[in-house]
């Protein structure tokens, strides 16, 4: 009877095991899927740089500004502070963006190097492209041999006209 329980709870084990290895395994495609990677990079680098660039226009704005009112009001003196606190704004945005590209860059890199098992997970990888490059070195390699083929047919064509 022990033995038929010991059995029994082996079995029901093993089942278990399978299918959460199995819904890991879902998983782990799910969130290593290049559709959904592209998204959330898209998301994370297309916010930062909204957000440079609405800096970006927020310096430019306030060096205007300034230069309207310096220039077109009696009296006052250049006050840069119109065109300085956007352009700080404008360089932790800069710096900002640049820290999310590389944390992503390195992230993706780790993600096809040590989590991905086969290279049709891999984000970035589209095996449309590799075949294309394939083809494209063939296609190199076989116009150099027609090129050497046609080369080769001048000269036996110099030499047949010799001997002739």
């Amino acid at each position: 009877m022990v033995h038929k329980i010991a059995e029994m709870f082996k079995e029901s084990t093993t089942k278990l095991q399978s299918n959460g290895s199995a819904r890991i395994s879902a998983f782990r495609r799910f969130i290593f899927a290049p559709n959904l990677l592209t998204f959330v990079i898209s998301v994370v680098v297309g916010n930062s740089f909204g957000s440079a660039i609405k800096d970006l226009i927020a310096t430019v704005s306030g060096l205007l500004k300034t230069l309207t009112i310096w220039l077109f009001t009696s009296g006052h003196t250049l006050n840069l502070d119109y065109a300085l606190t956007p352009f700080a704004s404008l360089l932790d945005s800069l710096l900002t963006l640049l820290f999310i590209a590389i944390v992503v860059f390195y992230t993706i890199q780790f993600i096809n190097d040590y989590l991905v098992r086969n290279n049709d997970e891999k984000w970035g990888y589209d095996q449309a492209h590799v075949d294309a490059i394939k083809i494209q070195n063939l296609q190199n390699k076989n116009n150099q041999l027609v090129e050497e083929n046609i080369k080769l047919q001048h000269e036996l064509l110099e030499e047949f006209r010799k001997n002739k």
